[in-house]
């Protein structure tokens, strides 16, 4: 029997709820890891050197600073540590740039650090850490895939019944797994996307439907939102 991690613990939780669990690890972690950095922004030297590192957050997670309530100080001084170092380096950036070209990635390819590496929608300049936020959430998904792979029999009506794993997540999946485990995540996910697709067909009709009376059920209406969701990866709209 595996042994039972933390990870594997929440797992159980977020896999009980609909849309893909790994996504929801990732997410609850970078939440956590996000409000610790901004208590800490003031005193933690460490935050401030990998803040400087990484020329501060990406475009995504900088955003997210700024939804934690009476936490505005803390993201100033982040950001603030963040210019100062893009302003020191940015002779050298602006030089690095006109070398370099930008790299072409997958659709489904997510900003930040993933299963087998970085990737980015753009190449980072030398020495230019990623974003220690995407870092982070990327540690967790690899460990949530890990533990899914490793209970997979336990959990597989679960994921089921949440609609499978999302793209990104079922191919990160896909790359790590026994030739069994693979068969068996892609059983689910034609299954869960057959259904998701006969209820996006159905909103579609009753959409037409609707313009002569007919009411559109709640089921239908999220049928968009979680066909993205699952052709993309969970991203909160804040």
């Amino acid at each position: 029997m595996a042994k039972e991690t933390a990870t594997y613990q929440q797992l159980q939780v977020v896999i009980r709820e609909e849309g893909c669990p790994i996504c929801r690890l990732g997410l609850a972690a970078v939440g956590v890891y996000l409000d610790t950095m901004l208590w800490e922004s003031s005193t933690d030297l460490n935050v401030h050197a990998m803040v400087t590192a990484s020329l501060g957050f990406c475009g995504r997670h900088s955003r997210e600073l700024l939804t934690y309530g009476g936490q505005r100080l803390g993201a100033a001084v982040l950001e603030r540590a963040a210019l100062l170092a893009a302003q020191q380096r940015l002779p050298a950036l602006v030089a690095a740039a006109a070398e370099s070209a930008p790299q072409r990635v997958p659709f489904w390819a997510r900003p930040g650090p993933v299963a087998q590496g970085t990737v980015e929608r753009w190449s980072l300049p030398e020495g230019v850490q990623p974003c220690p936020a995407c870092v982070r959430q990327a540690e967790e998904e690899r460990r949530g895939v890990d533990e899914l792979l490793a209970h997979l029999d336990e959990l597989a009506p679960a994921l089921l019944a949440a609609g499978g794993l999302c793209l990104p997540h079922l191919l990160m999946a896909a790359r790590v797994a026994k030739e069994a485990q693979r068969q068996r995540l892609l059983a689910i996910e034609q299954q869960a996307w057959a259904a998701l697709g006969e209820e996006l067909e159905s909103f579609i009709s009753q959409h037409k439907s609707h313009r002569h009376g007919e009411p559109i059920s709640e089921r239908a209406r999220a049928a968009l939102e979680r066909t993205i969701t699952s052709l993309t990866g969970e991203y909160p709209v804040r």
